[in-house]
């Protein structure tokens, strides 16, 4: 009798260097810290989640806020609802929520980074709540140590937010990480997260103040350009690269990712970013690209080499956006292979696992189904030693 093709054996993977905060915890697990805190959650963001309003709840249109780049948020004095007094089955539909739907097989329905968005927005009242922050670094912190995973680097923009309030944040990550390194013997640093989709003024604005928190805070390592891809990198390029290498000039260590090429919406966008790493002066390992799926040719290969930037693959998230390319509608694994066939160094990550139900193991298994072989993951697991060495070297004080 035929025997049912086997799953692929999970292999070692030591880093998770392409993850967003707000997506990385388990959606079960940012309610149940949520309950254990007694917040209160927006009844805007249960409208979103098409979650039924407790008895006597009234919402009206201006309660909900869109903000730049899609992203949902309760406005200003809007309806509380104590999450405790939600009944169980309206905690089981907000749960569902916080996470990516499964994409259709005919590939119908919204735009899944409409979908993605509105998970994002629906998480973020409690993901990104300063109380549950410990809580959910321990979370998963934990869930990487299972995972074999040592080295973890979370985006968020929460450094970035306005007053004394971005200062308090990265206070209590900093505590928090400095405890889970020593706990659970994972290496946590952060990017702050900035909207490639703001006005240059005020990306430049953001990095002057990124500058600023990281002279008091080791664990913030640089700046990531993220946000739906429909926009020009040149857009914000030149004030990245002015403040990254007047960064380069004081020999101050600074990591600095665009996620380019994850839409084929510009072709441009992933050689844009290397150009700039190149006029930075990043140093090799600094200058970042998140997916790089799409335009990425000869020309962008060879500029990688030169400059040794790393591209950050993230399977999982590429295949639930629908965006795949190449023969057998790749998401991301034959990619992989052709990168590091070709030198360039690439590490998978996931993007948020919580978000996309997916880990750093499951990914690796991903890219053996999706066109990797155990050649292309051994030489994934050496350039992820090579990094957690960079990044240990650059960043001593973390």
């Amino acid at each position: 009798m035929e025997q049912p093709p086997s799953t692929p054996a999970a292999p070692s993977v030591t880093t998770d260097i392409h993850t967003h905060l707000t997506g990385a915890p388990r959606s079960a697990e940012i309610i149940r810290l949520g309950l254990l805190h007694d917040l209160d959650y927006p009844a805007a963001m249960l409208r979103l989640a098409e979650v039924p309003l407790p008895e006597g709840v009234r919402l009206a249109e201006g309660d909900t806020r869109i903000l730049p780049g899609g992203i949902a948020a309760p406005a200003r004095g809007s309806p509380m609802v104590r999450l405790r007094d939600l009944p169980p089955e309206s905690l089981a539909l907000l749960e569902a929520a916080m996470e990516m739907p499964r994409r259709p097989a005919t590939g119908e329905g919204p735009d899944p980074f409409v979908l993605l968005e509105r998970a994002y927005s629906i998480r973020r009242p409690l993901g990104a709540h300063p109380a549950l922050l410990p809580g959910i670094l321990t979370s998963v912190a934990e869930d990487a140590r299972r995972d074999g995973v040592t080295h973890i680097e979370f985006s968020a923009s929460a450094p970035l937010a306005a007053g004394e309030e971005g200062e308090a944040w990265m206070r209590a990550a900093g505590l928090a990480a400095r405890r889970l390194q020593a706990t659970a013997g994972v290496r946590i640093l952060f990017l702050a997260t900035i909207n490639r989709h703001a006005a240059p003024t005020d990306i430049a604005r953001s990095l002057a103040r990124l500058g600023e928190l990281m002279e008091g805070h080791p664990l913030l390592a640089g700046a990531d350009l993220a946000g739906h891809e429909t926009n020009p990198t040149e857009d914000f390029m030149p004030v990245v690269v002015a403040w990254a290498a007047g960064r380069v000039r004081r020999g101050l260590p600074t990591v600095v990712r665009v996620h380019a090429g994850e839409t084929p919406c510009h072709p441009g966008n992933v050689r844009a970013a290397l150009e700039g790493f190149r006029e930075a002066g990043l140093p090799p390992g600094m200058g970042r690209i998140g997916h790089a799926l799409y335009g990425i040719g000869r020309r962008e290969v060879t500029l990688a080499q030169e400059i040794g930037a790393v591209v950050e693959m993230g399977i999982g998230s590429n295949r639930a956006l629908g965006y795949r390319s190449g023969p057998g509608r790749s998401g991301g694994g034959r990619r992989l292979a052709r990168l590091i066939g070709a030198g360039v160094a690439t590490v998978l990550g996931t993007d948020g696992h919580g978000i996309y139900g997916t880990s750093p193991a499951l990914e690796a298994r991903r890219a053996l189904r999706d066109g990797a072989t155990d050649l292309v993951m051994a030489e994934v697991a050496r350039h992820e030693g090579d990094h957690i060495k960079r990044m240990g070297a650059a960043f001593p004080l973390a």
